[in-house]
Formats: C-alpha cells, sequence, structure tokens
C-alpha cells in the first residue's frame, strides 16, 4: 500500500528569465503515409519558484542524470530510539533492486554507485527533538541531515559523494521518506564538498523489500528534479492517484514502473532520434516501440502551448513493467506550469476501471491504454486541442499510430506570476534562516 513520503517545501523567490523555445516540425504532412518522422527536441518552459516541474528549462538542480550517481548511506539511531537491525540487510533492502531499476529504466545511462556505512552513529540529540514526526521544514530536514554528517564525518570522507542517504532505525514513527536539496551556498559542508541532496528514509521502508526500493527510487527521482505525480492529500485514498494512475514511480509506486518517455526525455534518457513532433496542422503514421526496451522511436510530442503538450507513448508489460495490468499506446497531457503534486501529468484513459482487484493490484487508470484489439479502444480525441489519434494495429516491435492535428500551437503567458504554493518545492531558502512552510504530505 502507497503511502506518500513527506517534502519539505520552502518559499522560494527567483527571477524567472524566459527564452523562446521552438519545437522543429516532425514531418508534419497532409498524408498519413509520409516519409519515417524526423527527429526532434521539445522542450517546456519550467513553472517559476520551483525546482521539481515538467519543465526542461530549470537548471539550479545540483546532479546531473548521467553517468555514476554517487551516494553514501549513512546509518543513525537516537539516545532514545537505539538500533537492532542489520545494516547490511537494510541497504540491500534499499539498493540493491533500486540500482538495476536505474540501470534499466535509463538504458544503461545512469548508475546508482551507493556506498554503505556500516556503523550506526548516534545521533547528538533525541529523535523528537528534531521535530520530524508533524512533516518537515527545510530547516529541520538540513539540521537532521546535518547532524548524521558530523556523526560520520570522523570515520568517512564525503568528498566523493553527490547525495547523503540517512537511513533511521524502525520504531521511529516518521510514515514517510523524504527527499532533500539545496541551492548552491546552501548545503551542507563537509570535507570541502557541498552536499546539496540527499533523501532520509524512516518507516515507510519496512514494509517489504520492493516496496523500499520502490520508495528509495521515487526519493532520487525528486533529487533528480521529477515532481510528484499523484494529488496533494485527499481524504478518498486513490483520488491520490487519479492524475497519472500507475503508470510512473513518480505517481504511485507499489508497482514500480517505469519513468514516463517525457521524463526519460528530460533527464536525458532517450536521444532526439527517439522522439517525433507533431507542431503544427498536419498527420503522421509510425510505429512507436515499447518504453521497456532500448532503442527505437520512444515518444510522439504534440506541443500544444509554450509550457503544455500531449504525449503519446507505447507500454508492455516488459521490464519493470511486468507488473502493469494492461498494455497499449498511452496518452497523457503535460503541463510545466502546474506544481509538483497538483497534476503536472494528467493520464487521458481510454476506458473507465471497472475491476477493483485490478484497480488494488495497478492503481487507478489501470485501463487507461489504447489498442486496437478486441475488448480495447483504438481511438482518442481531444476537439479542443485539435489532436486525434487512432491505433492502426499492433506487433512485437510496437504499435502503429496514426496522429492527426488541425490547431496551431497557443502563444500563452510563461510567467504564471506569484509566489510558490506552500509544499511545492523543497529546496534551500536563497537565505538559509528564512521560515517556511511545510506541506507535509509530500513524496
Amino acid at each position: 500500500m502507497f503511502r506518500p513520503a513527506s517534502l519539505t517545501f520552502v518559499v522560494v523567490v527567483l527571477t524567472a528569465f524566459f527564452v523562446a523555445v521552438t519545437f522543429p516540425s516532425a514531418s508534419a504532412s497532409p498524408s498519413p503515409s509520409s516519409a519515417s518522422p524526423s527527429a526532434c527536441s521539445p522542450s517546456l518552459f519550467s513553472a517559476p519558484y520551483t525546482e521539481m516541474n515538467e519543465g526542461t528549462t530549470n537548471s539550479l538542480l545540483p546532479i546531473h542524470p548521467e553517468g555514476p550517481l554517487r551516494a553514501v548511506m549513512l546509518f543513525v539511531d537516537f539516545p532514545d530510539l537505539h538500533a537492532s537491525e542489520s545494516m547490511q540487510a537494510l541497504y540491500e533492502r534499499l539498493v540493491t533492486r533500486s540500482r538495476h531499476w536505474f540501470s534499466s529504466v535509463s538504458y544503461g545511462r545512469l548508475h546508482l554507485d551507493v556506498t554503505p556505512v556500516l556503523h550506526w552513529h548516534r545521533m547528538p540529540r533525541r529523535l523528537g527533538s528534531y521535530g520530524l514526526a508533524d512533516g518537515f521544514t527545510w530547516q529541520e530536514h538540513y539540521d537532521y541531515i546535518g547532524d548524521a554528517i558530523r556523526a560520520a564525518d570522523a570515520e568517512v570522507s564525503f568528498k566523493p559523494y553527490q547525495v547523503v542517504f540517512v537511513v533511521a532505525p524502525e520504531g521511529s514513527r516518521i510514515e514517510r521518506s523524504p527527499a532533500f536539496h539545496a541551492y548552491a551556498g546552501s548545503g551542507i559542508e563537509a570535507d570541502g564538498n557541498e552536499l546539496r541532496a540527499g533523501a532520509t528514509f524512516f518507516e515507510d521502508t519496512r514494509f517489504n523489500a520492493r516496496y523500499a526500493a520502490n520508495v528509495l527510487i521515487h526519493e532520487t527521482g525528486h533529487i533528480l528534479g521529477l515532481p510528484d505525480l499523484y494529488g496533494v492529500p485527499d481524504p478518498v485514498y486513490w483520488r491520490l492517484f487519479r492524475f497519472a494512475g500507475g503508470w510512473d514511480t513518480m505517481s504511485w509506486n507499489d508497482p514500480g514502473a517505469q519513468f514516463l518517455a517525457w521524463h526519460k526525455w528530460k533527464l536525458g534518457w532517450l536521444d532526439s532520434s527517439q522522439l517525433t513532433c507533431l507542431d503544427r496542422p498536419g498527420e503522421l503514421t509510425t510505429t512507436i516501440t515499447p518504453l521497456a526496451r532500448p532503442g527505437g522511436l520512444k515518444a510522439i510530442v504534440l506541443p500544444l502551448a509554450p509550457s503544455k503538450a500531449y504525449v503519446v507513448e507505447a507500454r508492455r508489460k516488459l521490464g519493470e513493467d511486468s507488473r502493469l495490468c494492461d498494455e497499449g499506446v498511452l496518452v497523457y497531457s503535460v503541463d510545466a506550469t502546474i506544481r509538483s503534486g497538483h497534476g503536472p501529468v494528467r493520464v487521458r484513459p481510454a476506458q473507465r476501471d471497472t475491476s477493483s482487484n485490478l484497480k488494488n493490484r495497478c492503481g487507478p487508470l489501470y485501463n487507461a491504454p489504447f489498442d486496437k484489439a478486441t475488448g480495447e479502444v483504438a481511438r482518442f480525441s481531444d476537439a479542443n486541442a485539435g489532436v486525434s489519434l487512432r491505433v492502426l494495429s499492433s506487433a512485437p516491435s510496437g504499435y502503429r499510430v496514426h496522429i492527426a492535428r488541425t490547431s496551431e500551437q497557443r502563444e500563452e503567458p510563461t510567467d504564471v506570476g506569484g509566489p510558490p504554493i506552500p509544499g511545492q518545492s523543497n529546496l534551500a531558502p536563497l537565505r538559509r534562516r528564512k521560515p517556511i512552510v511545510d506541506l507535509g504530505a509530500q513524496g
């Protein structure tokens, strides 16, 4: 059962600088029998005042999501809560599957390299004094991670690491495991290195080993700049996942599904040759290959406005997607002006969910893909956007689709203005001691 992890959130005042973004045409043509689609490099303006969003123009996060991601894992206990668990077992529970997941989902472009320090380091304060039980402010999180680093500093050189993971003992009564970011100059100094990214792990990592790894994957996604795709707290549990269901681990993470194609493009795990864009009126017929397999065309992007687009991709029950309840062509909208936790990605379902058992296994929207098979829906249209799609056929190589567009891109203001909604950024304030607000329910 998914329990979204708490994130720290801050009010950040930034100056939004916007530049013109263009979308190269990707074989928009009046004929559905056009030549092979050409490559494109779609870009969306980022929402101001936040770094975790669906835009491609934010650049203040410290982690480059390619090559080795070097992290150190610290184990800490407290004067009022002593540890008795095996640190090696906890490390394997959190890291072993996560390492394989990132290697697979990034097509070998990101290598999660986590070094465990197999020693329970005693924190200088009682657990309750950190004020974490009712959610994390940025300052509380900064102080907690800083104490963990200082407790281990005599044993550990932090110079090689980009990320710090801190694991607390069982029994903390802190349900959620949040991620941590800091702007340059606001991080934690250790051994001549400014540590600006990390995550802390608590009770939600004790459910089972698979779920524990999913928590680390989700929080590492935040470290890389991805937003929450589930909604802010809702009294109806399944409504939390009404936007993206289980189709991305940044939403309901129990299935441990792939990142969406848009996220892979944003992180640099897809090449421009693996995307094509239909950015003006015209038609396009092509084959998209399953996201779980390397190579081939992975997505069709239809930019609607400077910060908005439709994305079309193919999903099959393969690899990290093996626990999906359905497969086919997934259609979703992306809006980079919508902040984390408010639905920046919205999957457009082919059919309503009809099975409570499948919903419990795979989450809401389990029945979302379009397909040509019997009992499936093969057509999608959005008259307001002037976009329609038809699945023509399915084969082991992927799905043949025809897309038509009748609309031009809309010109809309890119600076949505105003301060961030409380809970929509977990980056350090530009002035370290500035008071901040915590939503207390993000992961």
